[in-house]
């Protein structure tokens, strides 16, 4: 199964979100699992895609063209694709993929997992997702979900959208599950 990972570019949280990404990366290559994600050296998507291409995972990088400069990408991908745009980039993630899961991360994070919240809500897949959690990183994230239902301007049914976990092992049985219905 191809899934695609979310998750932030920066070097700078604390260590616990870039062990919880190279687990990650490591249990999805020791699933048999390849790896979809934007393509950075650095950050969670650097530490996931470390962690797969080490234990022998594929690692599909997809990245604007105005990425591919020293430094910036991750070198050990099995496959690159390049985009001319960022639109395109998620497009072209979002295509190659059969589940998603998100790492804690920043705007482009938050906005990658609510179009495919949004999409998979409007029926136009039905891929699973899930948020993998350190430290309680994704409680406002999900808190807005729940005040969103609380407050009419979602349906409660959006709740079951997406699993939340804490442990890769656990978060990845989830995306199996959810990708043989």
């Amino acid at each position: 199964m191809n899934i695609c990972i979310f998750g932030a570019s920066s070097d700078e949280p604390d260590p616990c979100f870039f062990r919880l990404g190279e687990a990650l990366g490591e249990a999805m290559a020791r699933r048999g699992h390849a790896m979809v994600f934007g393509g950075g050296a650095h950050g969670l998507m650097g530490a996931a895609a470390r962690g797969c291409a080490g234990a022998g995972g594929a690692v599909i990088g997809v990245a604007p063209r105005f990425f591919d400069r020293p430094g910036v990408l991750f070198e050990d991908c099995s496959e690159m694709v390049f985009t001319d745009t960022m639109s395109v980039r998620k497009s072209v993630m979002i295509e190659r993929s059969d589940a998603f899961l998100a790492l804690p991360g920043g705007l482009g994070t938050l906005d990658e997992i609510f179009e495919v919240l949004t999409t998979r809500q409007l029926g136009r897949h039905g891929k699973p997702i899930a948020f993998l959690d350190c430290g309680g990183y994704w409680d406002s994230a999900v808190g807005m979900i729940d005040e969103a239902v609380a407050r009419g301007f979602a349906a409660p049914s959006v709740k079951d959208l997406f699993g939340r976990f804490t442990d890769p092992e656990e978060c990845l049985a989830y995306l199996e599950r959810g990708a043989e219905r």
